[in-house]
């Protein structure tokens, strides 16, 4: 509404300090925290209220609601509590809080009113990932993506007051997405951990205890992995191979604690969770240890570096 200045501020990858400027009062400055020890992130206002996503006290974060004049952690009021699985993103659009959440790696989006109660959950096309859902408070509508592993970004328009979907924008495609199985499996790795996986291919494509597979993880600095397009993917899995990606610990994928469980001193649990994906890829039937090719970019390369000696 232009009365007040957010500023985030940061000192590494991971936790920011979060203060308040209102412009019309002198610039009067409050800092809500700046011990740099958590995340943070202003979603939109209703006056000097404003509704902020944090993980303080929350590995899966919260939706909390915060005075500009009186911003102290121990004034927040709980808008949306912590759940079984992290939310992964929100927005202050019609009049209601759009929060996407990510359920076991995947996206699941839901209507909120202000007060947290909830309203909706959007109906999506598939196992997939979204993203968008912004605009200003009073926007009666708002626009997202869709996308998977056998779908290029689609945009859609979202009718906040109804709920209803319709398809904007759609790439004009040289193959068929129904064409192609995303599936979704879960292994155990060390110390008893529930690990979800992705795996992907041609509908034709069965186990035969020989198909080439090519396996995908990165398992650091809480980035998660969910389903997104790849050209080169589809042409893998068009020449009949299978795309499987593990979402490993290390990742975001379960919030904080799974982050923390899979670095520093738990970092080997990152290299044990990627040999268990390949283990039960062979135990599922899919494939041999010969006919696995296994990928990583970035800290993914750290991943198979370790894993390959």
């Amino acid at each position: 509404d232009g009365r007040y200045l957010v500023v985030s501020s940061w000192r590494g990858t991971d936790g920011n300090g979060l203060r308040f400027i209102d412009l019309a009062a002198n610039n009067r400055t409050t800092v809500a925290v700046d011990d740099f020890a958590n995340n943070h992130v202003v979603i939109g206002n209703i006056g000097a209220t404003f509704f902020v996503r944090t993980d303080l006290g929350a590995p899966n974060y919260r939706i909390v609601a915060v005075d500009a004049a009186d911003p102290a952690p121990g004034k927040w009021r709980t808008i949306i509590a912590e759940g079984r699985f992290p939310i992964d993103g929100a927005s202050h659009v019609g009049g209601k809080l759009i929060v996407q959440y990510l359920e076991d790696a995947k996206s699941v989006v839901r209507v909120h009113e202000t007060d947290g109660a909830l309203l909706r959950t959007v109906d999506l096309p598939g196992i997939g990932t979204v993203g968008g859902f912004d605009g200003e408070a009073d926007d009666p509508e708002t626009f997202y993506l869709f996308t998977s592993f056998n779908r290029p970004s689609t945009i859609y328009r979202y009718d906040v007051a109804s709920g209803e979907s319709a398809l904007i924008k759609a790439p004009e495609l040289k193959f068929n997405p129904d064409d192609y199985v995303v599936d979704q499996t879960f292994f155990e790795s060390t110390g008893g951990a529930r690990v979800p996986m992705f795996v992907v291919r041609h509908k034709d494509v069965t186990p035969n205890g020989s198909r080439p597979v090519l396996l995908y993880g990165y398992g650091g600095f809480n980035v998660s992995l969910p389903p997104s397009f790849s050209a080169a993917r589809l042409q893998w899995m068009e020449m009949g191979g299978v795309f499987a990606l593990a979402n490993i610990r290390g990742g975001g994928e379960y919030g904080r604690d799974w982050h923390d469980a899979g670095r520093l001193k738990n970092k080997q649990n990152v290299f044990d969770d990627f040999i268990n994906a390949a283990e039960a890829l062979i135990d599922a039937g899919w494939t041999k240890p010969p006919h696995i090719a296994i990928q990583g970019g970035s800290n993914g390369g750290l991943l198979v570096g370790a894993v390959v000696n």
